[in-house]
C-alpha cells in the first residue's frame, strides 16, 4: 500500500511543468499563479465511481482524461481557454503508485490538448473512488464570456458534432450486449474517453456565438437550458441532424441493438460537444452543423420525433 507522500510525489513528477506564470505549484499549501489582466472563468466537475464511471468498464487513464475533459469543455463553452486545474481525489486505501500514475497520465494527456497545467489539489482515503477537478480559464480572445442567455430569435442553432455515441457505448456496457463492429468499438471508445472538439468550440466563439453550452447532459436537456435562459424558442429540424455524416452509422448501430437512435441523439449525454447560436448570415465554422433556428416564444420544438427521448441525465431525479 502506497503512502500519501509516495502518491503525491508521483503526481508531482507528472504534473511538474515550469512556467513563468506559475510561481509555486504542487508541494506547498497552495499554488501561486500570476493571473493575466483578462477575465477568468472557473468551473468544477466531480466524478463518482458507480455513478459516472466503472473501473471494470474503463481504464484509469480514460477515467482521468474524461473528468478533465468535462471541465475543459465547460471552459471552452464560455469562450475561454483553460489555464490551470486543481485535482481533489478520494482513493481506496490500496491504491498504488502505478495506479495513480495511470490516472494522472490520463489527466495530463487531456491537459496537453488544451495547454492547461495542474497546480495542486488534495488526496484522501475513500471507500468509493471520487475525483473532482476545478479548472480556471482565461478569456484571452474575448472581452466577455459567452452566456447561455444570449440567443435571440432568428438565429441559427449550431452543433459541433453528432451526439449519441457515448450513450450508445453506455447502453452496450449496461446491457452486456457488446458488439464487435467498427461502429460499436467507436461508441465504446467515445464513452470511455470523449473526443472533445475544442478547436470547434474556439471557432464558434471566434465566429461570434451569442450563446453556447457543453451538451454533457444530453442535447434535449441542454437545448432547454439555452431556451429558458435566453427566453426564445429553440426549433430543431431532425432532418438536419440526420444529415450529419455520422448519423447513418449511428442509426445502423441502433438498429443492430434494437433501439431507437433518437434516444441516443436527443437523450444521451457525456459527448461533450458544443451547442451554440449564431446570428443569421454568419458563416458556419467548418466541421459544425446547423440543426435548427431560434424563434419568438419559449421551450423546444422538435418536429416529427415521438416524445420520450428528451430526459437527458439528471443527478437528482
Amino acid at each position: 500500500m502506497a503512502s500519501e507522500a509516495e502518491l503525491i510525489a508521483a503526481l508531482g513528477e507528472i504534473f511538474f511543468h515550469p512556467r513563468p506564470d506559475i510561481l509555486l505549484g504542487i508541494g506547498d499549501d497552495g499554488a501561486v499563479i500570476r493571473v493575466s489582466q483578462h477575465d477568468q472563468v472557473a468551473v468544477a466537475d466531480m466524478a463518482v465511481e458507480g455513478v459516472h464511471f466503472k473501473r471494470s468498464w474503463s481504464g484509469l487513464a480514460e477515467i482521468g482524461a474524461k473528468i478533465a475533459a468535462a471541465n475543459f469543455a465547460d471552459i471552452f463553452a464560455m469562450g475561454a481557454k483553460p489555464s490551470y486545474i486543481l485535482i481533489t481525489a478520494g482513493l481506496p486505501k490500496d491504491f498504488s503508485v502505478v495506479q495513480i500514475r495511470e490516472l494522472a497520465n490520463g489527466i495530463q494527456a487531456e491537459c496537453n490538448l488544451v495547454g492547461a497545467v495542474a497546480v495542486g489539489g488534495d488526496l484522501s482515503i475513500s471507500e468509493t473512488m471520487v475525483i473532482s477537478i476545478t479548472a480556471i480559464g482565461s478569456l484571452e480572445a474575448r472581452k466577455k464570456a459567452i452566456p447561455r442567455s444570449g440567443a435571440k430569435a432568428g438565429e441559427n442553432i449550431v452543433i459541433s458534432d453528432l451526439p449519441g455515441w457515448s450513450a450508445a457505448g453506455l447502453e452496450m456496457l449496461q446491457s452486456g450486449k457488446v458488439l464487435d463492429t467498427p461502429a460499436a468499438r467507436r461508441a465504446l471508445d467515445l464513452h470511455r474517453k470523449p473526443k472533445v472538439g475544442y478547436k470547434k468550440a474556439a471557432l464558434l466563439a471566434e465566429s461570434g456565438a451569442t450563446s453556447m453550452i457543453d451538451i454533457s447532459d444530453g442535447l434535449h436537456s441542454e437545448l432547454m437550458h439555452l431556451a429558458k435562459a435566453s427566453g426564445v424558442q429553440f426549433s430543431i429540424d431532425p432532418e438536419l441532424l440526420s444529415a450529419i455524416p455520422d448519423f447513418k452509422l449511428l442509426k445502423a448501430l441502433a438498429e443492430e441493438l434494437d433501439t431507437d437512435v433518437w434516444k441516443w441523439v436527443l437523450g444521451g449525454g457525456e459527448d461533450h460537444h458544443f451547442l451554440a447560436t449564431l446570428e443569421s448570415g454568419i458563416p458556419i465554422p467548418e466541421g459544425s452543423w446547423v440543426i435548427g433556428r431560434t424563434n419568438e416564444g419559449s421551450g423546444i420544438a422538435v418536429r416529427g420525433i415521438p416524445a420520450g427521448f428528451e430526459s437527458g441525465y439528471r443527478h437528482f431525479g
